[in-house]
């Protein structure tokens, strides 16, 4: 680990316990903090305790002397947030978009916010790390392309060469179930946890798989397509044209389409109430939940089911200590929640999920861009620093 690193994660810390910890001489470690103070990349921070001689000076990082933004796209919209090098909310700005805007469109506006953001907060160019990215999707994080979206619709999509161009910064491209797990593990104060599991529901079925607290992505990037997962294969066509995916049978589809039945067959007064004045939607189906309408809440409860038969599959495939549930379907987890665990735990290999913690995330837009930017700060602290 070089000293740049050690800083960060030991900090505060002084310079004889910098030489213990690297093995490295005094003098060379009074260089390299040298260099480091001169670049503005660390600050003393007062002195610590004497062992019997002067007080030794502390280190620790400078977080405002470098910045990066994270960017979640999502459909219909896209979060920017710029964070200092402790990975710490500066601002953030929301934007909207039709669903039919190109993505041209999406990211020629996402590199105006960034500019607009870079400005207002008077940081130079050459102090911006760079962006990370979270988008839906099959992902090649290597090229930052985005190979397939079916919630975005975008397929082929150069990313990382579209807002490099037009930014002028470094970006990295990341799925953004990945993002979400990430920035799960940046929140997570439990350092015994190694091996997390973080799904996400709403929309689409995803999970970000951590191992060894590393970001687990597969040969190809597409390891965690678990909404692609079948778990009965004479089920509903999924839009990936398979049967039975954890998709159509754990997310809003699923929700909407057994809405309409109960619709259809008169069993919801308060969805027919509201159906007659619009379009049945997540938002409809919640509020008819928490208005006690039962047959929604047994929609929920067959979710929870479905979900928790998914669930139970990744404990027996990767023991893991703990899965977290998030995104934009979490908003309703305490109508199907106790399910999912019921189920989980039922179906898990013996012993296997005695220790396993299934919890729901509180819906935060900030563990989604604080994990994008998080990829792009920890890239800059592999390199050892060089002036």
């Amino acid at each position: 680990m070089h000293v740049l690193q050690l800083i960060r994660v030991n900090g505060p810390i002084s310079r004889p316990d910098l030489a213990e910890q690297t093995g490295l001489g005094l003098s060379t470690i009074s260089n390299i903090v040298g260099e480091l103070l001169e670049n503005r990349l660390i600050r003393d921070v007062g002195e610590g305790d004497s062992s019997g001689g002067r007080r030794p000076s502390l280190l620790d990082i400078n977080e405002s002397a470098r910045y990066t933004f994270g960017v979640k796209i999502g459909p219909g919209n896209v979060w920017v947030a710029l964070f200092d090098l402790r990975i710490r909310p500066v601002d953030v700005e929301e934007l909207s978009f039709p669903p039919t805007a190109s993505p041209d469109v999406v990211l020629s506006e996402t590199t105006a916010v960034i500019e607009r953001l870079r400005k207002k907060h008077r940081i130079p160019r050459r102090d911006v790390l760079g962006i990370g990215v979270s988008t839906s999707g099959l992902i090649d994080a290597e090229s930052g392309t985005c190979v397939y979206s079916p919630i975005l619709k975008w397929e082929h999509i150069p990313i990382k060469q579209i807002l490099g161009q037009s930014s002028k910064l470094d970006v990295m491209v990341e799925n953004d179930v990945n993002a979400f797990a990430y920035g799960m593990l940046l929140h997570e104060p439990n350092m015994s946890i190694k091996n997390m599991i973080c799904i996400t529901t709403g929309p689409g079925v995803g999970a970000g798989i951590i191992l060894d607290r590393s970001l687990y992505r597969g040969s190809r990037g597409g390891a965690g397509e678990f909404g692609h997962m079948s778990i009965d294969q004479h089920g509903p066509l999924c839009s990936c044209g398979r049967q039975g995916c954890l998709e159509v049978l754990a997310s809003d589809q699923f929700l909407l389409a057994r809405a309409r039945e109960l619709v259809s067959s008169g069993q919801s007064s308060i969805l027919q109430m509201m159906s007659e004045d619009k379009d049945l939607s997540p938002t409809s189906l919640l509020f008819a939940a928490e208005s006690g309408d039962e047959g929604v809440r047994d929609i929920y409860r067959e979710l929870g089911r479905n979900l928790g038969c998914g669930v139970a599959n990744l404990i027996n495939l990767f023991d893991p200590d703990k899965i977290v549930i998030g995104g934009e379907g979490a908003v309703a987890a305490n109508f199907f929640i106790e399910t999912t665990r019921e189920i989980a735990y039922k179906y898990s290999f013996p012993h296997l999920a005695d220790h396993v913690e299934i919890v729901v995330d509180d819906g935060s837009e900030d563990v989604w861009l604080q994990g994008a930017a998080a990829l792009v700060v920890e890239e800059f602290f592999k390199v050892p620093f060089a002036s």
